[in-house]
């Protein structure tokens, strides 16, 4: 089994790295991708980079040029669902764009013309991360997570985004990508985020200060992981 992570930021991949054994480097469109084992787990670390288009270039090459067998995008969000506070965790169902708009061609608002509305994460890793995350003692939800090219920073920003997904839990800027391009490829993934900030008018200011905290508490979650696989 091969772990491919993609953390967008460095303050979010941080914490994996430092727990990396006989660590390799592989550079690759200006990605270093690391490769080596936690808890003799085989896994590949990357920083994409931020957004849409990063997140998918790093996904086709874990999976094409590494031969991943699972990928795990993690990180932080913004928490857009009732009930959601700084520091809780959302693991991805599925994932869809908050930001695409082609419905003058009869697709749903979200669809990209020949995908799914919504791609449907891996439930089989997302309740193993789940059964880790609960030994850690944080607060952790499953549900939607949206994906844009947009920092969420307004009331109204939330509420746009709720109208056309309801039950959306977090937006963030890569996940529905990297869902899109590992659904293409028919290998299973999921989305873990801790939050930031809750996407209103002080996000952006609550991002600076939490980011690394946030970013700490998604690896936090994949390191037990790896450690309960170890048993």
């Amino acid at each position: 089994m091969k772990f491919g992570i993609i953390c967008a930021m460095p303050e979010e991949i941080k914490e994996l790295t430092a727990a990396l054994e006989n660590e390799q480097v592989k550079e690759i469109g200006g990605k270093k991708y690391y490769s080596g084992q936690i808890d003799n787990q085989n896994v590949i670390l990357v920083e994409s980079g931020i957004g849409k288009v990063e997140a998918g270039i790093t996904t086709e090459h874990l999976i094409t040029d590494f031969g991943v067998d699972v990928v795990i995008n993690s990180g932080s969000a913004g928490g857009i669902g009732q009930g959601l506070h700084v520091g809780d965790v959302v693991i991805s169902s599925e994932t869809a764009y908050h930001d695409v708009d082609v419905r003058a061609f009869d697709y749903v608002y979200g669809q990209l013309p020949g995908k799914e509305p919504r791609f449907k994460a891996s439930a089989k890793w997302g309740q193993a991360i789940e059964k880790a995350g609960e030994k850690t003692g944080l607060n952790i939800k499953r549900g939607l997570i949206v994906s844009g090219d947009q920092f969420i920073a307004s009331k109204d920003a939330i509420q746009e985004i709720l109208h056309y997904f309801p039950d959306a839990l977090s937006s963030e800027m890569e996940g529905a990508a990297v869902g899109q391009v590992a659904t293409d490829h028919d290998v299973p993934y999921v989305v873990v985020r801790a939050m930031s900030d809750t996407g209103d008018e002080d996000a952006g200011v609550s991002f600076d200060e939490f980011i690394i905290d946030a970013g700490k508490r998604s690896a936090k979650m994949l390191l037990q992981l790896f450690a309960d696989l170890n048993k």
